[in-house]
């Protein structure tokens, strides 16, 4: 049997198979980096991925030891501190996204409300947005901290303008339109009644938590945050609230604006729950946020006679309701209006985003002046907060400047009161209160 020559010539060249031409490949290449290298770049990625697990459990836990439900806002001393000793930028991400996620972990629960309650939106695609605004709001709010995260290797003085212009940035606009669970609020915790310097003090024991090396300059400075931090709680005594001042929480639900027999029958139900606090005494009486809704000419007549016997008898009603500014496109302010002996109004610096302030849309709300003076009531000078404002601190700055008298917060939580976030935000107008040294009255509907 005879060979074909062609065919034997094709037999005897070396065949390539591609896998093992791509693995010689790639043998070359590992063999030409250097094992210190290849063994450095294992442990950094061994150790990275250690710190992301404990990292995103310590923001966790200081969510909630800090907040609703518990109350140590001590306990925000331990993210600076952790997150400055955190091996990769990673890491430092997820402690601080993991404790905005914790913290604000009712927002999808809160969409799904709001906006299927007013028929905006099915239930199923409100909670799905309130999901993407819930990951949004923890990204945006953890990547100033991940942007500015020290190394290991980092001066203590870089360490400290890293930390104060970290909690700064998501604390005042344009992040901190959304700024809610600022460290900052370890002020009041530490310091209250301090206002300014209460505030200051606050940022330096934040920065202070960074150092990663105590030496002596930096034990002198704790040991000196901590003095005056004692001295801060010695002296402080919780304010007492004005005489027969009540701000009354009421449970009336979401409010039912489309037609007139609805108006007449929540009109009815202010006007008796009012009558009965001043037949109780009460000289000044505070109702929740938007509890009156739109203000109209028809509730203007229906009022008028309470309006005229307040006025005859001294007593003031301070009552939340929305005020037209524009008919197309709608516009108007979520303002608490003073009423009765008294006279004044003052409108929401930052409504909440998406649900009321919608710049562009057919409907939205718009934002007050932030250089609103505070109200007189009844002879006191009153620092008033609108529902979302609980939850930030830029708009109350001017309580750290000067303490007023009483400090006023109305609310319509109809969509959150059995939530975390009622108490959250509880707790962030207290804070705004106590660094303030005022008395807190707050009035909220459910």
């Amino acid at each position: 049997m005879q060979c074909d020559p062609a065919n034997q010539q094709r037999d005897s060249k070396p065949r390539h198979h591609p896998v093992a031409s791509f693995s010689r490949r790639v043998l070359t290449v590992m063999q030409n980096i250097p094992l210190s290298l290849r063994a450095a770049d294992v442990r950094q990625a061994v150790t990275s991925f250690r710190h992301c697990l404990p990292a995103t459990a310590a923001g966790i836990v200081v969510a909630l030891l800090a907040w609703y439900p518990g109350h140590h806002m001590v306990a925000l001393l331990a993210l600076p501190a952790v997150w400055s000793r955190l091996r990769g930028r990673l890491a430092g991400f997820l402690i601080w996204a993991s404790y905005y996620l914790a913290g604000a972990r009712d927002i999808p629960v809160v969409c799904e409300r709001f906006f299927a309650g007013y028929h905006e939106l099915t239930p199923r695609v409100g909670f799905a947005l309130g999901l993407g605004f819930w990951l949004l709001q923890a990204i945006v709010l953890a990547l100033p901290w991940t942007m500015l995260k020290p190394g290991l290797a980092t001066s203590t003085t870089s360490r400290a303008w890293r930390t104060a212009l970290a909690a700064l940035v998501v604390t005042i606009p344009p992040i901190g339109i959304i700024g809610w669970l600022s460290p900052l609020h370890i002020a009041s915790a530490l310091y209250p009644g301090w206002r300014l310097a209460g505030m200051a003090l606050g940022m330096a024991a934040l920065c202070a938590m960074t150092m990663l090396q105590f030496g002596p300059s930096v034990w002198l400075a704790c040991s000196a945050l901590a003095a005056l931090s004692l001295c801060a709680q010695w002296q402080w005594v919780t304010p007492a609230a004005p005489t027969r001042w009540i701000a009354l929480n009421t449970a009336l639900g979401r409010f039912d604006q489309s037609s007139y027999p609805s108006l007449y029958t929540r009109t009815l139900q202010l006007r008796t729950i009012v009558q009965g606090a001043f037949e109780d005494g009460a000289r000044v009486v505070i109702l929740p946020e938007e509890i009156a809704g739109l203000w109209r000419p028809a509730l203007a007549l229906w009022w008028r006679p309470d309006i005229e016997r307040m006025r005859a008898a001294g007593q003031t009603l301070v009552i939340g309701m929305d005020i037209g500014a524009s008919t197309t496109p709608l516009r108007y302010t979520d303002s608490a209006f003073v009423t009765g002996a008294g006279r004044g109004r003052v409108d929401s610096r930052q409504p909440v985003p998406v649900a009321l302030w919608r710049p562009g849309g057919q409907t939205s709300a718009v934002r007050g002046d932030i250089g609103e003076p505070w109200l007189t009531i009844a002879g006191r000078r009153a620092a008033i907060s609108l529902c979302y404002e609980d939850l930030l601190w830029w708009p109350h700055w001017r309580t750290l400047l000067d303490r007023p008298d009483v400090v006023i917060s109305q609310s319509n939580g109809w969509f959150d009161a059995d939530l975390a976030l009622a108490g959250i935000q509880r707790q962030g107008i207290a804070s705004v209160a106590r660094l303030a040294g005022a008395p807190l009255l707050r009035a909220t509907n459910r």
